[in-house]
Parts: C-alpha cells; structure tokens; sequence
C-alpha cells in the first residue's frame, strides 16, 4: 500500500492548462497536494521572480518542508532553492514543462533581439530537478534538439552533458482532459452553415491572424459559415486581427472566452469543425476538449498533433499547406452535415478518449513515488 506524499506544487503561471492540470491532479491523486502559484500575467517577470515571490511566501507561511516539490517550468529552481528555508535542501523536485523558451516563437517585437536568459532558467532548472517531464514526447524531443543547438554555440566551459543528460532521462506525462465532463454535441442546427470554432489563445504563437485570413479567403470562395471566436486574450485581440474581424464580423456569433466551463462545453459542442494556425504547439488541450466534444479537426501535420490526436476520426488528411486547409473548409461548408452526423461526431471524441485526464495523471502519482 503507498503512503500518501505530502507534494507542494509551485507554479508562478497558475492559469489555464496550467491551472487545469494541477487542480485535476489534485483531484484525482492519491497524494496530498497543495498548489501555491501567481496570476497568469507578465510572463518574463514572472519566470524572472516568481521563485523568489513563492519562496517568500513559503517563509512567511512557515510551511512545514513536504515530501517533495512539484514545479513548473516557469520556476527558476536554482532560485527557488536559494531562497527556500533550508530545511527544504532534501526535499526532492520534479519539474514539469508545459511550453519552454528555447522553442517558443519569439513575437515580432522581440524577434530581432531575443532574450537567452529565460531559455537557460529552463535548461539550469532541468539540470537542478531530481526529475524532469514534458507534456508530450514532441515537446521533449524540440526542446532536447534546441538545447544540444545553443550548448554548442556557448563558449567553455558548459555543463552540456549534464544538461543533455538531464533532458534524456525525462519523462512523458499527459496533462490530458476532462473527458467524461465534456458532453458530445451535436454539431451545428442541421440547417444551418458550418460553424467553425477556434478555441486558442490570441497569442502569436497560435497565429490568429493567419486562421482570420483563411476564413476571409473560404468567404471569398463562397463558403457560408459561423464563427465561434472562444480564445483567452489578455486585453484586446492583437493589431493584425482588428481588420480581419470587422470584415467577419457579420460571421461571428461568438467572440471571447466563456469562464463557466459547462456554457464554454456547450458551446464547443455546437461546433462542427476546431481549426488550429498554431505555429508551436506542445500538447493541445483546448483543441482535444472541442474533439470530446464531436468537433472535426482541422490540423496542421505537425507539432505535437499527430502525437496526441492519433487515427482521429477525420474526412480529411491533416494540412500540409493553407490552400489545403481553405479548400478543406469550402468543402466542408458545402456540406456541413457530413460533420454532425452522430456517428463521425462520436467517433472524433473516442478517438481522444485515450486522453482523459484520471489515467494519465496517474503516472504523475507514480513518478513522484520514485523521487
């Protein structure tokens, strides 16, 4: 019979998947686990000083040290270490990536003087971890890749091997879903034009504005179709979108996120296709939650896609090319209901059924047994 561990979870970006995962775990672990983290904003600072912010707080706490830590790569665990009371020295950490900032997509402003100093908090953190996992074996494999590139551009003497090392003995842990929580919808009124949903955040690594130019070039084609806008934006939807959206904007039936999770279930439900432009992708969760949902995916042939999708129940091929992915929409608006019928539906949800959250984080649980 296993002990339950008393695990403290540590995440300066305790918000959505991120969020989502550590409250799932919670739920369904047969540890004890308590989530101290900081509001989704300011990333940079909070890579920067979230350790230092956490640590404090643990001090002020007076927390009694717990079997082990839990953190997520937007700690800096060398810093957390520093500042740690030292009755923490022994506790052993596991450090988990949900994206890294070695294969991130710098956006345009940054694009011409990038900042190493995040991306080797991530590789010095791997190197400080009694134990490293990546939200999928792509995520792993990119980031291994981008990490043995920049160790052979720095001058000696370099930790390489340990690093590398590191990041070769890591595990695969699938956030996974809420499968079960999400209903299958259907699609949709039969009568209707498609309705096209594209859940991702307005960042530039999801590539909005180029998903906005496929719309307006199926519109343009004489495709008739519904938009269903459902992404996180942190205040307004970014410069190169304003244009696009006041020409769809008579398309649009919904734009913004829905907090209450079983209205946002619903309406991902009365969706007929999920399209992602993603230019960096590590796993894919709002993308596999509008799947359980009965929602076609249109997907690039790349990325972490293939990996957690699987054979999904599709009519079309993943995308090579945007000319493929804006005649897969024409096509599909021609003829929307091939998408709503109940069995393709159900077939697109059991095909990620395999990504339901209770057992895959069950080799979470496991890994933190071995630390």
């Amino acid at each position: 019979m296993v002990v339950p561990m008393r695990i403290l979870a540590l995440d300066p970006w305790l918000g959505g998947s991120h969020a989502r995962l550590l409250s799932a775990w919670k739920t369904h672990s047969r540890h004890q686990i308590q989530v101290e983290g900081l509001p989704d904003r300011h990333w940079k600072w909070r890579q920067a000083a979230g350790a230092l912010t956490l640590a404090q707080r643990i001090n002020e706490a007076k927390l009694e040290p717990p079997d082990a830590l839990w953190v997520s790569d937007f700690v800096d665990l060398p810093q957390l270490r520093a500042f740690l009371p030292h009755a923490f020295d022994r506790v052993p950490a596991f450090l988990y990536f949900h994206e890294n900032q070695l294969t991130y997509p710098r956006s345009p402003e940054e694009a011409f003087a990038p900042d190493l100093g995040p991306a080797w908090s991530n590789l010095v953190s791997a190197l400080a971890a009694d134990h490293v996992a990546f939200n999928s074996a792509y995520h792993r494999q990119t980031l291994r890749s981008a990490a043995e590139s920049l160790l052979e551009r720095l001058p000696k003497p370099k930790p390489s091997a340990a690093i590398l090392d590191a990041l070769d003995r890591a595990s695969v842990v699938y956030p996974g879903i809420d499968w079960h929580a999400i209903p299958l919808g259907p699609g949709s009124p039969s009568k209707g034009p498609l309705r096209v949903l594209f859940p991702h955040r307005w960042e530039h690594d999801k590539n909005p504005a180029e998903f906005l130019r496929w719309m307006i070039d199926a519109q343009r084609l004489g495709a008739e179709f519904e938009l269903y806008l459902l992404g996180e934006f942190s205040s307004a939807p970014p410069p190169d979108c304003a244009e696009p959206l006041r020409l769809l904007a008579p398309r649009i039936r919904r734009q913004g996120p829905l907090e209450d999770r079983a209205a946002y279930f619903a309406a991902i439900g009365s969706c007929d296709v999920v399209v992602s432009t993603a230019l960096h992708e590590t796993y894919g969760m709002a993308l596999l939650e509008a799947c359980a949902a009965g929602c076609t995916p249109l997907v690039p042939n790349r990325l972490a896609y293939p990996e957690v999708l699987g054979p999904a129940c599709q009519p079309w091929a993943p995308y090579e090319t945007q000319s493929e992915a804006v005649r897969a929409l024409v096509d599909a608006a021609s003829d929307p209901g091939e998408l709503r019928r109940a069995a393709q539906r159900a077939g697109v949800r059991q095909a990620v059924a395999s990504q339901n959250h209770g057992p895959t984080l069950q080799t979470m649980d496991a890994l933190m047994e071995r630390l």
